[in-house]
């Protein structure tokens, strides 16, 4: 029994000292957002949890502690109609993935996920395009979330 006793206190320590990065954003109680004239950085204002501190309401990007694996997913929604409902994902200043639909009715979603490798002090934000919007409200219609799966 003594050993399974040590072993459990040795992994207690080890995950103790693990980085603990995660972050769970809401956009904004403002309603629409956009359309702007160019592509913009959306800034996630209302910060839900960030362990590790490594998103910015300010700047709009996470920013890697570490180099590893992270998990990162959105959901944006546009009440308008008869609109293209578009966001970017950028990883430094790369565009790794776009997300988009159209549709007649109000109130659809795009909604997506990726993991990436990254370095430390890589950068990962969203970037809604020229001429599209998203809403948000008390609900959090509009969110972002990433965490650290492991790191390499």
């Amino acid at each position: 029994m003594n050993a399974s006793e040590n072993e459990v206190e040795e992994l207690k320590r080890q995950n103790a000292d693990q980085l603990k990065v995660a972050f769970s954003l809401g956009l904004t109680d403002s309603g629409l957002i956009g359309p702007f004239d160019t592509d913009t950085t959306l800034k996630f204002s209302k910060v839900i949890t960030n362990f590790g501190q490594v998103y910015s309401p300010i700047t709009g990007l996470f920013t890697a502690p570490v180099r590893g694996a992270y998990y990162f997913s959105f959901t944006t929604v546009d009440n308008r109609s008869n609109v293209y409902r578009n966001v970017y994902v950028y990883h430094n200043d790369k565009r790794v993935l776009r997300s988009h639909n159209y549709s007649a009715n109000r109130g659809e979603s795009v909604s997506n996920s990726l993991v990436l490798q990254l370095e430390k002090g890589d950068v990962v934000y969203l970037v809604l395009p020229a001429s599209c919007s998203v809403y948000d409200d008390t609900d959090d219609r509009t969110s972002f979330n990433g965490f650290l799966l492991f790191p390499l």
